[in-house]
């Protein structure tokens, strides 16, 4: 194996209590970190009946989530990745892994990528006697809570990584709803929970000059990386931050939600950094993506699983999907307004299904203006083909049967973006929230 100029290298990582310590060096002149050398966590906080054990856990299992992290540097620049210990199987998996992603983001060329110098490749076994038989992902949304209804129960662990989104921050109050989501599902579902913090995404790379980079040299121009960029590329990668977890309580199943897209009579299932077909792709000792949940079931249909199951078991549980770093969903971007109108088709009060501030006057306003635009018209089609001609809805029937009668195709053609001048309004109205700019504008005004 050739020994590359510009070099990327890991050190061992440091366990302190729930906290692995990464530090990560760049020698060359890529300047694709941050600063030369970048130090880097990952965060464990859980229920009470998680232990972490992590000092147990080996460094080849400790470094999985970092070099998986960093192992797409490898295959778009002429950079040798330095890791000081490797699982056997995932090492072995490298080259497999490669062509998945290069199959969904690519074609990438041999010539453009570098290597992987491991110092140690070990080989892993989990104990015989798991604690948990899988861990769910959950972040709140409507294709995670579908995975978490289909794997109740004590043996399931549900993982939370807000740090995976790409506008996550490690503090605020999209955190703070994140943490508090997951420990009100756990108690609907009866399972155990782990919220997993990292700083990668933040701190790690220089994600604009390589997305940069991506486009305008290596000219990845396939609908995945159209559709989510770098971040997509990484983002599965991210959720491996489990491993050490995974490791130390026997996991060998990693279930994750996904979601389906269906527009009139013809399927597909997602073609971007959650495709069944990249998680497929990664394994390490004896752990294993082996399930996407929901990769056939439209999103109009979980909804309704969700809701049907919650009124089985007598509870409410709150669809999050909302990116807006608050304690409120915004209620008017696209994910917002699908999952209303999913919720609106299921018979529901979207108010009661986590969506604060719902108002069937404002909803209508916006949808009937046309100003509801989303990225893939099988949204519109999957609400749209779900409405019942011969039903009365008892929230926004009047606006269901409006957009049946509309059709997604003359919705989408009739699309007409927000006023700027309605935004200017409403940031005036605004005003009256902070009365120090209030009084400050009257005495200027009084003054003249």
């Amino acid at each position: 194996m050739k020994i590359l100029r510009n070099r990327i290298i890991v050190d061992n990582a440091v366990v302190e209590g729930n906290t692995i310590f990464y530090k990560v060096r760049e020698i060359g002149n890529l300047g694709l970190l941050q600063k030369n050398q970048v130090e880097l966590f990952v965060r464990y906080q859980g229920s009470e009946n998680v232990d972490w054990g992590l000092n147990q856990v080996p460094q080849s299992i400790l470094l999985v989530s970092i070099s998986l992290y960093l192992l797409p540097l490898t295959w778009f620049y002429n950079v040798e990745l330095v890791v000081p210990e490797m699982d056997k199987v995932l090492y072995d998996n490298l080259s497999s892994i490669n062509n998945a992603y290069s199959k969904i983001y690519g074609p990438f060329e041999k010539a453009w990528g570098g290597n992987v110098s491991v110092v140690k490749i070990v080989e892993n076994k989990l104990i015989n006697e798991p604690k948990y038989n899988k861990i769910v992902f959950f972040s709140g949304g409507v294709d995670a809570c579908h995975a978490g209804i289909n794997n109740p129960g004590s043996r399931t662990l549900l993982v939370n990584i807000p740090d995976i989104e790409s506008k996550a921050q490690n503090e605020g109050l999209l955190r703070e709803e994140k943490f508090s989501l997951i420990k009100n599902f756990s108690k609907d579902v009866h399972s155990d929970w782990l919220l997993i913090s990292n700083n990668f995404n933040l701190a790690l790379l220089d994600s604009s000059k390589i997305q940069s980079f991506l486009e305008v040299e290596r000219k990845l121009s396939s609908a995945a990386f159209h559709f989510d960029g770098f971040h997509g590329i990484r983002y599965i990668f991210n959720m491996c931050c489990c491993a050490p977890i995974a490791y130390h309580f026997g996991v060998r199943k990693l279930i994750m939600g996904s979601g389906f897209e269906q527009l009139e009579d013809k399927s597909f299932i997602n073609q971007d950094g959650a495709n069944p077909e990249l998680s497929d792709s990664i394994s390490f000792a004896d752990v294993r993506f082996t399930e996407q949940d929901g990769s056939t079931t439209r999103r109009s249909e979980k909804v309704r699983n969700i809701i049907d199951w919650c009124r089985i078991h007598q509870i409410r549980t709150k669809l999050w999907v909302c990116f807006e770093d608050r304690n409120t969903q915004c209620g008017f971007c696209p994910k917002c307004v699908r999952t209303q109108l999913n919720i609106l088709c299921a018979g529901e009060n979207p108010k009661d299904w986590g969506f604060d501030n719902f108002s069937e006057r404002k909803f209508t306003k916006f949808i009937k203006s046309y100003h509801y635009q989303d990225g893939n018209p099988c949204w519109w089609w999957d609400n749209i083909d779900t409405i019942d001609q011969n039903k009365k809805y008892p929230y926004c029937n009047d606006l269901l049967h409006w957009l049946k009668d509309v059709g997604y195709r003359d919705y989408i053609l009739r699309f007409t973006p927000p006023s700027s001048e309605g935004l200017f309004i409403r940031r005036i109205c605004r005003i009256r929230k902070y009365p120090y700019y209030i009084k400050t504008i009257v005495k200027r005004l009084i003054s003249q």
